[in-house]
């Protein structure tokens, strides 16, 4: 398993907030199911963890052309064919996916702040970096349907604007040298509190293309 930290919202599956408030949100993984599929994830070395997996899935769903997680699997795991060990297990992971990914379409639909899966240093701190590039590389293999957006962001500050601020901090080219702590924290709550603006951004895009796919 992995020895890097987990930050969320919660650690369990349950969430007592949503329940009490009626919340129509589908239920989050638990943490049993988040170390089968963090350990299912580690035996594909060229794939991705779960902080990259977690952005990665939030940028196709925030965009709109994706509908659901199996054409994007292989990919995450480093291309090829998933290492499943039985059915039984392909079964496990699959209905795994489908419920993280459920659970995330349901928060964005409901316009409920999603806490995305992020890892933390020893000391319990949060870089995001890793979430932000899945976040991009989403953001990349739709770069037609985000195009808009991304040429506003050159301009000025806008949705996506601290996804690609913390995306770009380990570029290279990049020349403002490191975040720093309170810059990040500001640019990690935005995040979260504009992930259901992007979604519901694209609601027209995304009403057509399913519209369009369906027949």
């Amino acid at each position: 398993m992995s020895n890097k930290n987990i930050t969320d919202s919660s650690s369990e599956g349950f969430d007592l907030d949503s329940f009490l408030a009626g919340s129509d949100t589908l239920p989050k993984l638990t943490d049993e199911q988040v170390d089968v599929l963090e350990a299912f994830l580690e035996k594909h070395p060229k794939g991705m963890d779960m902080e990259l997996l977690d952005g990665y899935f939030c940028g196709l769903i925030c965009g709109p052309n994706a509908r659901s997680p199996e054409p994007y699997f292989s990919y995450a795991l480093g291309g090829g064919e998933p290492a499943y060990e039985s059915a039984a297990q392909a079964e496990e992971i699959r209905e795994i996916i489908n419920m993280h990914w459920d659970h995330i379409v349901s928060a964005m639909q409901n316009e409920e702040q999603y806490f995305p899966f992020f890892y933390s240093d020893s000391d319990f701190k949060v870089s995001a970096n890793d979430w932000a590039l899945g976040f991009i590389l989403a953001v990349d293999r739709y770069r037609s349907s985000w195009e808009d957006m991304l040429a506003e962001a050159q301009v000025e500050e806008n949705l996506i604007t601290p996804i690609l601020q913390i995306f770009s901090e380990r570029l290279p080219e990049n020349t403002s040298g490191p975040i720093g702590a309170e810059d990040r924290e500001y640019m990690i709550s935005t995040i979260v509190e504009n992930l259901h603006l992007i979604y519901h951004h694209f609601s027209e895009a995304r009403e057509k293309n399913f519209s369009d796919s369906a027949h």
